[in-house]
């Protein structure tokens, strides 16, 4: 059930993107207050995902299954705490998040070689600290008041 946040992996279309989507709908919806707490959540999910998917891809002899999306959730959630909570920063971690994850450049791709439940998460933990860092310095150079 948590390598599939919770069935969001059996979606029929794109279950990364609505693992992704979820992610910042959930991150939305949380006070800035409870936020520090996350972090400790997505550490440990972070832990329990290479667990629960390493063993899910075993039994199941497919690498990286489609349905696992707590990769994406670990993933989308690093890039969403290191930005500002706005919506504006929320959707535009979630577009460099999801471009990313989808293109695996350089090291994120690499990541992905790893094995096992390390190889599922690597590559999102990569792509999702990535895609923070894009979103802070994106906001660092752009002219706009989004408060």
């Amino acid at each position: 059930m948590l390598c599939t946040l919770f069935g969001v992996g059996y979606s029929p279309v794109a279950p990364g993107t609505m693992g992704s989507l979820v992610t910042l709908i959930l991150w939305w919806a949380i006070p800035v207050r409870f936020l520090s707490w996350e972090w400790f959540a997505v550490v440990a999910l972070g832990i329990a995902g290479v667990l629960s998917a390493g063993k899910y891809s075993e039994r199941t002899g497919v690498k990286d299954p489609d349905m696992i999306v707590v990769d994406e959730f670990v993933g989308q959630s690093i890039s969403l705490l290191m930005t500002e909570h706005d919506i504006i920063h929320g959707l535009t971690a979630f577009i460099f998040f999801r471009i990313l994850d989808i293109l695996k450049p350089g090291p994120i791709g690499w990541a992905e070689d790893l094995r096992g439940g390390v190889g599922i998460m690597a590559d999102d933990v990569l792509a999702g600290i990535l895609a923070g860092v894009l979103t802070i310095v994106l906001f660092q150079f752009l002219p706009v008041d989004h408060h």
